[in-house]
């Protein structure tokens, strides 16, 4: 077992935001490669004061057992404002307190989820020039979002601190799991791939820590060992964890806590060493405040919070995910395939709701129902062009909107017609496209916008 010490400088070397640990005396006993920059911190090791280097960092007698309110500060050098945090953590080697500092930009967004925000004090240039380990080049994508959370991922992957993983479904969280685990201490050791969601209250012991045998009727008469079991010294993935029962939450916390369990019908503690990687597309802070999820296990899984943004919010990496499908496929001839301009049009102005998996599922759609050398916009699945824009009451024409103030049908038809294509044209990514939605033909669709004046 690691030392508490060890464990927490772990913890802050591995915080994307500036961070250090600081004695009841105020000295710096260690911080993490940001808070040195900021501070400009010497790299002799010579012991120094926080309250020196932070002159304006307002630090009394910190009362034990709570968090200090947050204090506005001028970082050195710089006319930036940044919001300190001091947390109270007792290590027990020796008795004395120690505290977490860390800082976060005083401007960042209050409205974004804790697992969502990005870290002001890493630029864009570190992010980009940070070169990843081939085990997570399956991970495609230039979106600095993105690419930051492949760098705390990498960085989160040499140490033993558990990772919560959030982003919605098909973003890509278990193939950014298995890239921790393969380049990870443990990647010689068993991943165990656990979704949560699918395992029923009265078989989460069983199937979490395995079963003695005669342990209930129906048992396998040699016992069973559990995911925890085989997934000793190496990786256990909880997938869909925010989908958990409370009753299960509370059989985890307790492996977690003590790293030990017993099996079902058994006496014996086992002791297993498992580093625990989670993913969730739930936002488990709301969560715990409609006490659906333990406060206690939540804590214990977000050492590391990694965020992985959906594909509308990366536009620019469709293009190069498309061209990454289409080189990835066994068959060589359709490798070559080229996608038509109005094609990739239709493809960079979908909204992608089941993300990056949805859009891999309709590459391969679009390269079997291809036949030539390019890919068309017909080779794609029939719900692109089964969307029609939605049409809310202001759309509709009111008669008393007509000049003449009469039941002029014509007029009314018109203009309903004017605005239902100006409303097309606003949410399709180019005129070939407003045409599909409407269907009509080309040469009637000209006729419309000539009538209507929208050109």
């Amino acid at each position: 077992m690691k030392a508490e010490k060890e464990i927490l400088t772990e913890i802050v070397h591995s915080m994307p935001c500036a961070a250090a640990i600081i004695n009841q005396e105020y000295f710096v006993i260690y911080a993490n490669r940001v808070f040195s920059k900021l501070v400009n911190l010497p790299s002799d090791g010579h012991p120094v004061n926080v309250r020196e280097v932070l002159s304006d960092l307002r630090l009394g007698l910190i009362p034990e057992n709570q968090v200090l309110s947050p204090q506005e500060i001028t970082l050195p050098r710089s006319n930036k404002k940044c919001e300190m945090f001091i947390h109270l953590l007792d290590i027990l080697e020796n008795g004395d307190h120690h505290y977490i500092i860390y800082m976060k930009n005083q401007h960042q967004g209050k409205e974004q989820s804790l697992m969502q925000r990005s870290n002001p004090f890493i630029t864009k240039e570190e992010i980009h020039m940070e070169s990843l380990l081939p085990e997570f080049s399956t991970l495609i994508g230039k979106d600095t979002r993105f690419k930051m959370a492949l760098v705390i991922a990498q960085r989160a992957a040499q140490t033993d601190l558990p990772v919560l993983i959030h982003g919605e479904s098909g973003t890509g969280k278990e193939i950014l799991a298995r890239a921790i685990h393969q380049s990870s201490l443990r990647k010689k050791q068993a991943m165990m791939d656990i979704n949560c969601a699918a395992i029923p209250d009265t078989l989460v012991e069983s199937e979490f820590f395995g079963y003695e045998k005669g342990a209930f009727t129906g048992a396998n008469t040699n016992g069973r060992t559990g995911y925890f079991d085989q997934a000793n010294r190496g990786t256990i993935f909880l997938d869909e964890i925010g989908d958990t029962s409370l009753m299960a939450q509370a059989k985890l916390l307790r492996v977690l806590e003590d790293g030990c369990f017993k099996r079902v019908g058994g006496s014996q503690n086992i002791k297993v060493d498992v580093r625990v990687i989670s993913a969730t597309n739930k936002d488990l802070a709301k969560l715990i405040t409609e006490n659906k999820f333990r406060e206690d296990l939540f804590y214990r899984l977000n050492a590391v919070v990694i965020y992985l943004p959906p594909l509308r919010k990366r536009p620019k990496d469709i293009r190069l995910l498309i061209n990454h499908f289409l080189k990835s496929l066994p068959d060589k001839k359709k490798r070559d395939l080229q996608i038509l301009p109005s094609t990739m049009d239709i493809l960079l102005s979908y909204h992608w709701p089941g993300n990056v998996r949805e859009l891999k599922g309709v590459v391969n759609y679009a390269v079997n129902m291809t036949r030539g050398l390019t890919i068309p916009p017909g080779s794609l699945p029939s719900f692109f062009f089964s969307e029609t824009p939605t049409i809310d009451d202001h759309d509709v024409p009111s008669i008393s909107l007509l000049k003449d103030e009469t039941y002029n049908l014509t007029k009314v038809v018109d203009l309903f017609e004017k605005n239902f294509i100006k409303n097309v044209l606003m949410t399709a990514s180019n005129k070939t496209e407003a045409i599909k939605i409407l269907k009509i033909s080309r040469r009637t669709f000209y006729m419309k916008l000539n009538k209507f004046n929208l050109k």
